[in-house]
């Protein structure tokens, strides 16, 4: 269950590993449509509950959110028995993520957000601090749109001297089935993208220089009203791969998730429950 728990707190904290389109523009147009289906609920709290695969509590798991009267701030705080804690505060305007505020075991991370006229996500900039080794990391993405609304490329840049240009390669259908990182003029790390029939992503994949051959880091699939109801996780360094499955409610907001080890055997479980104002 530890590993189900450090799987899930990587799931929940898990921007800036990668796959830059999809962490800055996927994920966060998908929190910020589940902020708005939130608000819609008139939902203040959220509480979640940790199972052991033999179905006893999980000692030391905690996840509360609460989100205030006008909805301008959620807090989440997690913590888990072997000492990681965590708290998050999230600030919106017009329901949309504008600036998050995290501590960690001694690291705070300060993340802010701006949009396009149209929305579209224009600059993350994120502040790094480790109060024990006294160090700050600064990472700025700066975001490049077309004449259509389509990402093309984001310049990504560390203490502000570091820059790696990330850019983007789209189909027929605009949708993004490329990722390439460009540094010194030599791409450093591609990802892939794939899409099913709906358009939905499918499969995030790159090249796994131990096996030789593309592998997915995670793969998704989706119920009828676009939900994802599975997502695998597959580890980079070896052939490991983890499986979560999600339920949710009549409302739409997600009531469990499960999780599998490669042998499909139940680790443990989630249960989310909902206050409304």
């Amino acid at each position: 269950m530890k590993r189900l728990l450090t799987l899930f707190l990587l799931s929940c904290f898990s921007s800036g590993y990668g796959q830059y389109y999809f962490n800055d523009l996927v994920s966060i147009q998908m929190g910020n449509e589940q902020y708005r289906l939130l608000r819609s609920q008139r939902i203040r709290q959220i509480s979640a509950t940790s199972y052991e695969a033999d179905n006893t509590l999980t000692d030391g798991f905690q996840l509360e959110e609460d989100i205030s009267l006008d909805g301008k701030k959620i807090q989440l705080r997690t913590a888990i028995a072997s000492g990681h804690r965590s708290v998050t505060d999230r600030f919106y305007e017009q329901g949309r993520i504008r600036r998050t505020q995290t501590y960690s075991n001694g690291i705070s991370s300060k993340t802010v957000y701006t949009y396009t006229p149209n929305g579209l996500i224009q600059t993350i900039a994120i502040t790094t601090t480790d109060t024990a080794m006294k160090t700050t990391v600064l990472e700025a993405h700066e975001w490049n749109y077309d004449n259509k609304g389509q990402p093309v490329s984001m310049w990504l840049i560390k203490n502000k001297t570091d820059s790696t240009l990330i850019e983007l390669k789209k189909d027929e259908k605009g949708l993004i089935i490329e990722e390439n990182w460009k540094k010194n003029n030599r791409i450093r790390e591609t990802y892939y993208y794939y899409y099913d029939a709906a358009n939905h992503l499918t499969d995030i994949v790159r090249y796994n220089a131990r096996l030789k051959k593309l592998i997915p880091d995670f793969q998704y699939e989706y119920d009828s009203n676009g939900k994802v109801t599975q997502m695998i996780q597959i580890s980079m360094g070896s052939a490991s791969y983890f499986i979560w499955k999600y339920q949710y409610n009549e409302n739409g907001l997600k009531s469990q998730e499960s999780g599998y080890d490669k042998e499909k055997k139940l680790a443990g479980k989630i249960v989310y429950t909902y206050q409304k104002q």
